[in-house]
């Protein structure tokens, strides 16, 4: 049985699928259908709860009850009635930045997820996804999942886009509704289910409303400590329930069910239960307050993002509740205060108050519980801050020799609407002994503050400053107190600003100095239901400096967890920056945990774990937290500039506040050397790297002062990798939009490049500059380094996409040349550089009205172009309308001189085209490209892109021994990977070629694709050529390198001919083929333009190695003679393939035992013989029959590109 399983999952993973296969796993043990999709795993292999909404089989048995619909939608079904539906999806990039860029899972655009259609319905339509039935979910049930909300009408909706719902016996209640957000990203959702006897469903239900389009997304369905509990041992001071699972003793008769079948709140009698279903059990509402509490349930309660949807006691829509709100916006602070009977405590018996508290929607809110007596109150409980959407447990003690009364009192924070406090089930232990009699108190009236509702009162009561300038890590308080409690803190007073906001059985407390340990932040036991981190947060803070960040002083202990998170409550998100997990040891620890500029208000969040029960107690702690250069309107104190090799540190760059993908600076490891010395240091981004989310990695420079003069960036860039993004170089100047000023997209090899742009002049005004990676593209890294600034204009650009500029390129005659993109109407639809409708180009309207026949319009490069090695190639991709057919002139200007160097007929194939020209100069110089009006039509148009100079003669149409990189060779838009090219001497991450062919040296370069990298997606990586002319018989020769001995690889190279009637394979390779460089001709013939299209594929088990292909020759008319042996040695059939991989195996097992035998032999021998000296021993040396070839080198002139290196 298992044998088919195994099968399944390789036919599976043989080819990626356009949509994932709809399968399931079913209960494999046969357990009874009462405990099939009940978060518990009865079977050995967890098959009975694999179509639960959730997958938990024995191919992921560490993972948890998750579902991340790559293959399977885990039992999720689409119950919609209207065309608005949910189903399966993919990311494309070619929607970036309008969908999904990527998926939750992968982080890629491989990754699936479920989406709603585009589809729209009067006058509303609801699209719903529903879960299988599940059974039994425990109290501390949580439902995490990822949404993503996109499209024009999000801020627009009043109503939530999406909401969590559970269904149970003919009863629907909301568990969860998106909070609103215009963020882009993808977000996370926690819904609690509450303990739940029986069956039920979840359902995600989103709504569209007719005039405002939103659409949705979900991912990585989470169900996380659902499951009742299984028989265990349990310790003294637990209690032991009948069915399995322990109970801590002071969670007893707590009005939670713990037990399976609730016995833990059985046998309860003597303790005083107060769930408001029928009255007011004895609570009062005190009279004179600001506000006032009422009881009612969710049916009744006005609609409210912050209202409880159902009650504690019943888990439902009709439970009751008591609650206090206000409906409008309010500056003043009130409160509400609601009064126990008399009490007395019982000496010999514990007086204590459980009661489950609903505080959601604002920060400000809180519940202050004391005790009062005819002397006077005191607070004994504080919980305030967002706590979620559910009811949590809450517990206060009290040790009385008088008669008491309990004060709960709601206090709803300044400046919010639509706030809600609320509570439910009142549990009075047994020790709280209710009295006939009244107590005799006087109301005392808080003192009014001397500020207004809006302002802070500084400790001093002689100052008042505005709540905005609070926290904001400036002092603007004589004492000081406004930055008092915002979280730097040594702990000695107390939290210093941090706030308790756990739900769980894990709390944050300050523990003060006793002797040399000191004071410090720890974990102790909570009074919440949930099994989760516990959370202390800070006051909102902001705004930040480029510089800010936060020193900390810890120690996580043997195995506590420490975390430090960021919440942005304008953006919506919450994000974890910084963790570390025990070490083994109590030793304290300091970490630096940059913050970065970030606008108010944004908070920060404090996340432990710790087991307390465990033989170490606790001793994860936290000593000191002190903000760091966080001030947003000081300036750096020693500002360097611009210019940084990032040797030693960052310099004057800092990151930009970011979703999780990131610059970081690194050594020389695995993907090349750096730049400034080939063993130092340099910035990097991966968008591949695991948990990387975000659409963006912006590095920015501290602020700088605007000079009067012309100023020169020029940096060094590398950009490899078969999916790689898009790099940005931008100015932003105080009060102006950003500004593009040079951008690159798409592979450009393992080396590195030149870049450089001259700085805007705008005397007076700051400016900062920011490289920005976008994360367009998935596999790949960029790399930045030697980042410098010289006064002058910078030279011209020697490649220019138009992309952001025309470059300098200038018009003569007043000729109607305009730079536009593909939706700009006349002209092509793409542009070459991108290959979308958004790529610019060059353009100029040639019909009959716009350039009259004869009539000549020039283009001129910006002057002028530096001689340097005096042979340069010029290249460029142009555009011709297929109206009528001309001729394209270019001209050189140099040392006050002109001649013509290219005069071209050009190909009508609707589609962009290849042009070069070789010029040899022996002075400044510039180009001009020359169109003729011959009578056009009045669609008939001429485009330019991506023009660029090279040092060295041009190679043929179709040819390219890749020392200056792809020449007209680039991936094919579409659906595809890219190859890359390097030299041999720089590392990849498979083992590569070590010197290319045409040199022989580590200094050749060769195209390449690593077919382990192909294995990670879509297994296809294209590099096609220019696109060529008809041709009844041309050569095509080029080498190739395939060396997998060893390895059972199923890589293949291929070799196409594209064109107007398809595509058709002429040669391909599968597999090993030789451990060095082998040569190919083939002959090629075409009616029609075409392309040479080479082909690489990872086949099913990918390999850690890589396909390469060296000095690529295509001769027009020529006959192709047939290198002796080489195609037979070259080209092999698929049963060629699978006989030799066999053979190989096989001989690969023979000859491993012969080396065996041998070795033994030799170690025996030299056992007998004794050990060699290592000066003899270096001294022998023998020749590798496999690697010497020749003994001729060959030292060719090497052409020198002074922009890559």
């Amino acid at each position: 049985m298992s044998g088919l399983w195994l099968l399944l999952c390789l036919l599976l993973l043989e080819k990626p699928l356009a949509r994932p296969p709809f399968f399931a796993l079913g209960n494999r043990c046969g357990s009874p259908r009462t405990s099939i999709c009940d978060f518990v795993c009865d079977c050995w292999d967890c098959s009975d709860e694999s179509w639960c909404g959730y997958r938990k089989d024995f191919f992921a048995l560490g993972t948890p009850f998750t579902c991340d619909f790559e293959g399977s939608t885990c039992g999720w079904e689409d119950v919609s009635t209207t065309g608005y539906r949910w189903a399966p999806a993919r990311a494309s990039l070619s929607t970036w930045g309008a969908e999904p860029p990527f998926d939750h899972t992968l982080g890629t655009d491989l990754g699936w997820f479920m989406s709603t259609s585009k589809q729209r319905a009067k006058p509303s339509a609801i699209a719903q996804l529903r879960s299988p039935p599940m059974r039994a979910a425990a109290a501390t049930c949580e439902i995490r999942a990822w949404y993503h909300l996109w499209g024009p009408g999000l801020d627009k909706n009043p109503w939530p886009a999406l909401t969590v719902e559970l269904s149970r016996r003919n009863h629907t209640v909301t568990l969860w509704r998106n909070p609103p957000s215009s963020v882009y990203a993808w977000r996370e959702l926690v819904a609690y289910t509450g303990r739940i006897e029986g069956t039920f469903q979840i359902t995600f239900t989103s709504t569209q409303e007719f005039s405002e389009t939103v659409q949705l997304a979900i991912d990585d369905v989470e169900f996380r400590n659902c499951g009742l509990p299984r028989p265990q041992n349990c310790s003294m001071d637990e209690y032991q329930c009948q069915q399995g699972g322990c109970v801590a003793k002071d969670r007893l008769c707590d009005g939670t069910k713990d037990c399976r079948d609730g016995e833990d709140e059985s046998h309860c009698d003597l303790f005083s239960f107060c769930s408001f279903e029928e009255d007011w059990c004895g609570w009062t509402v005190e009279p004179g307050t600001t506000f006032s509490w009422a009881r009612n349930t969710s049916l009744q309660v006005p609609p409210s993002s912050a209202q409880p949807t159902r009650d504690h006691s019943t888990n439902s829509r009709a439970g009751y509740f008591v609650y206090v709100s206000n409906a409008n916006l309010d500056l003043q602070e009130r409160k509400a205060w609601l009064v126990s009977p008399t009490l007395a405590a019982n000496q010999g018996r514990s007086c204590h108050l459980v009661l489950y508290l609903h505080l959601h929607g604002a920060d400000a809110n809180s519940l202050n519980i004391y005790y009062r007596t005819e002397t006077g109150k005191q607070l004994v409980r504080v919980r305030s801050g967002d706590l979620g959407n559910y009811w949590f447990r809450e517990t206060a003690h009290f040790n009385m020799a008088e008669e008491f009364q309990i004060v709960i009192e709601g206090v709803i924070g300044k400046g919010h609407k639509e706030n809600i406090i609320a509570l439910d089930d009142l549990i009075l232990s047994p020790g709280c002994l209710k009295q006939n009699g009244t107590l005799s108190v006087t109301s005392q009236p808080d003192v009014p503050s001397p500020c207004s509702p809006d302002q802070f009162a500084c400790d001093d009561g002689n100052q008042c400053i505005s709540m905005e300038l609070v926290c904001d890590f400036k002092a603007e308080c004589h004492d000081g107190s406004d930055e008092l409690r915002c979280g730097a803190t040594d702990f000695a007073l107390g939290p210093g600003g941090w706030t308790d906001v756990s739900v769980g059985r894990l709390q944050w407390r300050a523990q003060q100095s006793n002797g040399s340990s000191g004071s410090f932040f720890s974990l102790q036991e909570g009074p919440g239901q949930m099994l989760s981190l516990a959370r202390a947060a800070t006051p909102v803070l902001g705004p930040s400096g480029l510089a800010c960040a936060l020193e900390i002083d810890f120690t996580t202990g043997p195995q506590g967890l420490l975390a430090l998170a960021i919440a942005d409550e304008r953006l919506g998100t919450h994000r974890v920056v910084w963790y570390t997990p025990g070490n083994g040891t109590t030793a304290w620890e300091r970490a630096t945990v940059p913050l970065g500029s970030r606008d108010r208000p944004f908070q920060l969040e404090l996340l432990g774990l710790e087991d307390l029960r465990g033989p170490h107690g606790s001793l994860l702690g936290i000593g000191n937290v002190t903000f760091v250069n966080c001030n947003a309107n000081d300036s750096l104190a020693q500002p360097s500039g611009l210019s940084c090799n990032f040797e030693t540190d960052w310099c004057e760059w800092f990151m930009e506040q970011s979703d999780g993908f990131e610059w970081e600076r690194r050594a020389n490891q695995g993907w090349g050397v750096d730049h400034t010395t080939g063993t130092g240091s340099f910035l990097s981004v991966d968008p591949s790297a695991p948990g990387t989310q975000g659409l963006r990695a912006r590095l920015i420079s501290s602020l700088q002062a605007s000079p009067s003069y012309d100023t020169c960036l020029s940096f060094w860039y590398r950009m490899e990798g078969p999916q790689i993004g898009t790099l940005n170089l931008i100015v932003r100047y105080a009060g102006e939009p950003e500004q593009v000023l040079w951008t690159r997209k798409g592979s450009h090899g393992m080396v590195w490049h030149r870049g450089f742009s001259t700085m805007p002049q705008q005397p007076g005004q700051n400016y900062q500059v920011i490289f920005e990676a976008l994360r367009d593209g998935f596999l790949g890294t960029m790399a930045l380094d030697d980042i410098t600034v010289t006064p002058g204009a910078c030279r011209p650009q020697k490649h220019c996409s138009f992309e952001t500029d025309n470059c300098g390129f200038s018009i003569s005659n007043q000729q109607a040349w305009e730079r536009q993109n593909g939706a700009g109407g006349q002209g092509p639809p793409v542009d070459h550089t991108l290959g979308t409708p958004k790529g610019h180009y060059l353009f100029i309207n040639t019909s009959v009205d716009a350039l009259p026949s004869g009539q000549r319009a020039a283009l001129w490069s910006p002057p002028a172009f530096l001689p340097w090695l005096r042979t340069h190639c010029v290249t460029f991709w142009y555009y011709l309308s297929s109206s009528d057919a001309r001729s394209l002139s270019a001209y050189v200007k140099e040392g006050g001189t002109q001649r013509e160097v290219l005069i071209m007929s050009m190909m009508q194939a609707e589609a962009w085209l290849y042009g070069n020209f070789t010029v040899t100069v022996q002075d400044e110089w510039q180009v001009a490209f020359v169109v003729e009006g011959a009578g056009g039509g009045p669609s008939s148009y001429f485009a330019l892109d991506d023009f660029e100079v090279k040092e060295g003669s041009c190679r043929e149409a179709g040819s390219c021994n890749f020392e200056l990189g792809p020449c007209g060779w680039r991936k094919p838009h579409g659906d595809w990977y890219s190859w890359d090219w390097k030299d041999g001497a720089t590392p990849s991450q498979s083992s590569s070629p070590k010197v290319d062919h045409i040199l022989g040296t580590k200094a050749g370069h060769y195209a390449y694709v690593d077919v382990a990298v192909l294995g990670m997606g879509r297994g296809t990586a294209r590099l096609a050529s220019e696109p060529l002319p008809p041709t009844d018989g041309a050569c095509l020769h080029f080498y190739y390198h395939m060396d997998f001995l060893g390895q059972s690889s199923e890589a293949e190279l291929r070799v196409l001919l594209s064109g107007q009637e398809g595509e058709r394979t002429v040669w391909h390779a599968v597999g090993h083929q030789s451990r060095g460089w082998m040569n190919q001709s083939l002959f090629v013939s075409s009616l029609t333009n075409f392309q040479i299209v080479l082909e690489a594929t990872s086949g099913a088990w990918p390999s850690s190695e890589t396909i390469a292909v060296d000095d690529i020759s295509y001769t027009a008319g020529a006959g192709c003679d047939k290198p002796q042996g080489s195609q037979e040695e070259g080209s092999s059939s698929a049963e060629d393939s699978v006989a030799g991989l066999v053979a190989g195996i096989v001989c690969s097992i023979l000859f491993g035992l012969v080396a065996a035998i041998s070795t033994i032999y030799c170690l025996k021998k030299q056992k007998a013989s004794g050990a060699r000296m290592p000066e003899e021993t270096a001294s022998i040396q023998g020749f590798d029959n496999i690697a010497f070839r020749d003994d001729r080198v060959m030292i060719p002139q090497l052409p020198i590109d002074r922009e890559t290196e």
